[in-house]
């Protein structure tokens, strides 16, 4: 679950996603392995909040309006020309050079810079790391 602090954020500064789309987007998370016990405040805000973000470290696309269309989602394709982790949902679009990067193992939060994209097939490496989905948002939003 998101924490009391990123809510009350998220309830001044965005909107609700209409509940048909909280619908179709639940749906389809869950069906790529996102679950309630590890990935609740991940999924919380996805659902709820599906929108491009911006914050402290740029710009967090729609990633679940994004995964819709799994196979031309950015996550796939980084699966398939950079040999990224089947863990690892990307939180960027291609139009940035860096990395940012959900673990859905763990709830973990990464982030690859740009020179270092060599290591994106690297499960252990990263620039900087959140140790979960809360954690990564209160850093992003600048609620710490």
């Amino acid at each position: 679950m998101l924490t009391e602090k990123i809510l009350k954020y998220l309830k001044k500064n965005a909107d609700l996603t209409l509940k048909e789309f909280q619908i179709k987007h639940e749906e389809n998370l869950k069906k790529l392995g996102f679950n309630n016990e590890i990935n609740s405040s991940f999924l919380e805000f996805m659902i709820k909040y599906s929108d491009e973000y911006s914050g402290r470290e740029g710009f967090i696309m729609d990633v679940a309006n994004d995964l819709i269309d799994f196979e031309n989602s950015v996550t796939e394709h980084l699966r398939k020309n950079d040999n990224l982790n089947t863990k690892y949902y990307s939180l960027y679009n291609l139009e940035l050079d860096d990395f940012l990067l959900y673990n859905i193992q763990d709830d973990s939060v990464k982030l690859i810079e740009a020179k270092n994209m060599k290591q994106l097939s690297n499960d252990e490496y990263y620039d900087k790391k959140w140790n979960n989905f809360n954690e990564f948002l209160e850093y992003f939003f600048k609620l710490n």
